[in-house]
């Protein structure tokens, strides 16, 4: 992903913040082959104590997809609430339907 300079951000299923994510600190946290698919961090934003995952997109301006595979993780997606930038405004991303399975595109 660092090679190929994948724009990637998380995002909290309890308060729907959506951070950008730095591929050199997660490289130096979990080295060059780790995976992002499945990863579950905890939540940056002051008083939330919900868990985020893992969102990739080629280039700016193209679809975000879910770094989620396993159906246990993937349970409940729907009733996260909306995503959102740091100023309030929601923030268009992708849906279940785009998850990124291992080995596809």
């Amino acid at each position: 992903m660092q090679r190929l300079q994948i724009q990637v951000r998380t995002q909290c299923r309890r308060c729907g913040a959506l951070m950008r994510a730095d591929l050199d600190d997660l490289v130096a946290r979990y080295g060059a082959s780790a995976s992002l698919i499945d990863r579950q961090e905890r939540c940056r934003m002051v008083a939330c104590d919900g868990a985020t995952f893992y969102l990739g997109a080629r280039r700016h301006g193209e679809p975000w997809r879910i770094l989620l595979d396993a159906a246990a993780l993937r349970d409940g997606l729907s009733l996260c609430p909306p995503a959102h930038l740091a100023h309030g405004r929601p923030a268009p991303v992708a849906n279940a339907a785009d998850l990124l399975i291992p080995g596809r595109r």
